[in-house]
């Protein structure tokens, strides 16, 4: 009974994290869009080969979401197709490694997204 109540509501636990992430993805990269068009380009590169470490952190956290991604494919098609991958199932394994995905993904988008929040307000 615990077992089931536990997984309901990691389960909808991961619905509403997921709309949240979704939300602050959109409005992130919607501004990064809209704001793209404003900054000049050559400013960019300046500040872009000027600051190296916004390109190391997006890449670490562009790796992690690209190889979490990956590993929840993965564990998706052996639950599908392994008779004996319900232990994945058990210990909500591709939800949690959906959750860094997420997590990665928003961290590296906010890191943009910051950047360029600079660059506007210095213009």
């Amino acid at each position: 009974m615990t077992t089931t109540y536990m997984t309901d509501f990691f389960e909808t636990f991961m619905v509403f994290y997921n709309a949240g992430a979704a939300f602050v993805l959109i409005f992130m990269i919607g501004y990064i869009l809209v704001v793209m068009r404003r900054v000049d380009k050559e400013l960019l590169k300046a500040r872009i080969f000027l600051n190296d470490v916004i390109l190391q952190r997006t890449w670490i956290y562009i790796s992690i979401a690209g190889a979490s991604f990956a590993l929840y494919n993965l564990m998706k098609f052996v639950i599908r197709f392994t008779p004996k991958a319900e232990i994945f199932e058990i210990y909500q394994m591709p939800e949690l490694i959906m959750l860094i995905f997420l997590i990665s993904f928003i961290i590296a988008v906010h890191n943009w997204y910051g950047f360029i929040r600079t660059l506007v307000s210095k213009n």
